[in-house]
């Protein structure tokens, strides 16, 4: 009988600690799918290029996607523009268009146009394909960025003026 209830008690330890396991591995698998589900906010800031890129006046911001990484990648193959994490910088920002398209992931995305006079005065007069950057029609005013957010072959689905 001894053996009996020793193979028992060897049992149940076996049943517990697999129950355990699957404890912490119920565990590991949730904390896994909360990380491969977090948002980020990331930015793609098109003043600044390099090799052939084609520098322009503004920075788009995707706030709160699953989808940073890959939104920095297409930052630098397609634009060769400057990706990084958070929003775009706010210095010199002269206003935003908030695009009103809807994301998959929820996530929110704008367009900030910069005053970009200084970029093109450190250019000097070399500006151009082989001595700096060109910058196709930079906005100036508020009302150069409202008519770009109106512009709907620019903005398909529709974008809002925003301030920053």
């Amino acid at each position: 009988m001894r053996p009996l209830i020793e193979s028992c008690f060897v049992a149940l330890l076996c049943v517990s600690g697999v129950m355990a396991g699957c404890d912490t591995l119920g565990s590991i698998a949730v904390s896994a799918g909360d990380f491969a589900g977090a948002k980020a906010d990331v930015h793609c800031d098109r003043r600044f290029v390099t090799g052939d890129g084609q520098p322009a006046s503004f920075c788009q911001e995707v706030v709160a996607t699953v989808a940073a990484s890959e939104f920095s990648d297409d930052c630098r193959a397609k634009h060769q523009a400057t990706a990084g994490p958070g929003k775009c910088p706010r210095e010199r920002v002269i206003a935003g268009c908030k695009l009103l398209k809807k994301n998959g992931d929820d996530s929110l995305v704008y367009d900030w146009y910069y005053d970009v006079s200084d970029i093109l005065a450190d250019a000097g007069p070399n500006a151009g394909p082989d001595g700096g950057p060109t910058f196709e029609k930079p906005a100036v005013t508020v009302d150069d960025v409202a008519a770009s957010c109106a512009d709907p072959s620019r903005y398909e689905d529709g974008a809002e003026l925003v301030m920053p």
